[in-house]
């Protein structure tokens, strides 16, 4: 069946003559003819432009022989309705690029959204490496090639007191880099606790069973005890690895061993111990009130051997992996092939360089993830007010405005059970489902992300920035409007 000109898409089996409608479905060549399609075709493009009608050809061909198309005998409509959605595919792949959005919800480290949003400074250092050339691998003065992470190496070591710094390209990388240098001929023993999955369904086990000869895992869900560490040494564990549980928490009766005991027995065994920390925090939240997760400066404190981190967290910078410790045991691992593999590109370097600046001037306020969490109540609460009057005056009829205190999370797998006070700017519906401005949002441009919750929608001001409150309150207003009008 076709209706306005395109194919009737149906899942059921329709009565049609299946045979018909596939011998009249159109060429690949007769497809590439349509202006539309020719239109998009250059020297680079053509082959993947073909493969692209080729595709909806045959996807055409398979709905009409599961009965899912009704195509009907009018060769010049199908013809039509093929083009038509081959040249929808070719015209989304220019249109379906990463673009900037308003996140309005709260969660400072939205892995959805890219999680640590990086300051002026630090974008104009990564544009600055992206669009020249830089002296990424080459010392200036003496013209002869040097590691490209030196600065970032000195950085961290300025920073943090370690013998050794190495900057990958994740956090999960760094824990693969740490575990194949030290149990690929070994083993590493892990507590079952601890055997995490992180985003993306990636598992914490598959990682290690891909660098390890051997996992050991000891202990059990809620508990496990030092000489669960002791056996597994004796059973030939060759790297102790200790993993913060920083996306979800275990209480009751439970137990686990300290990363001083943990760095204890690895210097009585003469076994490198390794924390992964997660979050990167170098800034002392917990005298801002923040529990649950430990900045890295008391676990270097223990003696433990090495640590591991995402830069894109708590730390505010672009994504990378650190790691600290040992120089001894950090130059195995910068000698490790598979470090090569896992290298940062000069962008990253370059971001990652003006970050640890900010922190090794004090400049921590610059920060942004770092402003967003510790944003005072005060402030934020005049803001919201704010908002809220001056939205006020285009707030159609059925949509009410009210400033209301709530919480909202860092994100990021950090700090899971500490919630931050908040204030929220609520938009209450009287009729209809939230879930209808929720969309509108979404749809318009730039797309806002806010929350749903009951019968309204809320809007958070503490992950949007000031230069960007203007813009939000208009989209916020033309998206009310756009629903009334569409009642």
């Amino acid at each position: 069946m076709v209706e306005n000109g395109r194919i009737n898409r149906r899942t059921g089996r329709g009565g049609m003559d299946r045979k018909a409608s596939l011998r009249i479905l159109p060429s690949v060549e007769r497809v590439l003819e349509d202006e539309r399609i020719a239109s998009r075709i250059n020297i680079i493009s053509r082959r993947g432009i073909t493969r692209i009608v080729r595709d909806t050809i045959e996807s055409y061909r398979e709905g009409i022989v599961n009965g899912e198309i009704e195509a009907g005998d009018d060769a010049a409509l199908i013809l039509e309705s093929v083009a038509g959605a081959a040249a929808g595919k070719i015209g989304s792949l220019v249109s379906d690029r990463q673009r900037r959005v308003i996140n309005a919800t709260g969660v400072i480290l939205h892995t959805n959204l890219g999680r640590a949003v990086l300051d002026s400074a630090t974008a104009s250092a990564v544009l600055t490496a992206a669009s020249g050339y830089t002296d990424l691998e080459m010392d200036i003065e003496s013209g002869t090639r040097k590691s490209r992470s030196r600065r970032v190496t000195a950085l961290l070591r300025a920073i943090t007191g370690c013998g050794g710094a190495l900057a990958v390209n994740n956090n999960a990388a760094a824990v693969l880099l740490a575990v194949d240098t030290f149990a690929r001929d070994g083993a590493v023993a892990v507590s079952r606790g601890e055997l995490v999955e992180i985003g993306g369904s990636f598992r914490l086990p598959e990682i290690l069973a891909r660098a390890a000869g051997r996992v050991i895992e000891i202990g059990t869900t809620n508990r496990t005890h030092i000489g669960d560490y002791e056996r597994a040494i004796d059973e030939g564990a060759t790297l102790l690895l200790k993993v913060h549980t920083s996306n979800y928490k275990v209480v009751g009766y439970t137990d686990e061993v300290s990363i001083a005991e943990l760095a204890e027995l690895g210097r009585k065994r003469d076994i490198p111990v390794m924390y992964d920390q997660g979050s990167g925090i170098l800034y002392p939240v917990e005298s801002e009130g923040f529990a649950g997760e430990e900045s890295i400066f008391p676990v270097l404190d223990t003696g433990i051997d090495i640590i591991s981190f995402s830069a894109d967290k708590v730390l505010g910078g672009p994504q990378a992996g650190i790691l600290l410790g040992d120089a001894q045991l950090v130059g195995r691992m910068r000698d490790n092939h598979m470090s090569r593999a896992l290298r940062i590109d000069k962008m990253t370097l370059a971001g990652l360089e003006q970050v640890l600046v900010h922190y090794w001037n004090g400049e921590t306020d610059r920060i942004p993830a770092l402003r967003m969490m510790l944003e005072d109540h005060e402030s934020q609460l005049a803001r919201t007010r704010d908002a809220a009057k001056r939205l006020g005056a285009s707030v159609p009829d059925g949509f009410g405005i009210e400033v209301v205190e709530g919480e909202t999370s860092i994100g990021g797998g950090s700090f899971p059970i500490n919630p931050l006070r908040t204030v929220l700017l609520q938009i209450n519906l009287t009729s209809g489902g939230p879930q209808r401005l929720e969309r509108e949002l979404r749809g318009l441009d730039p797309p806002v992300l806010a929350r749903v919750r009951g019968d309204s929608v809320f809007v958070d001001l503490r992950t949007v920035p000031a230069d960007e409150e203007k813009i939000l309150i208009e989209i916020l207003a033309a998206a009310m409007k756009n629903v009334k009008e569409k009642e």
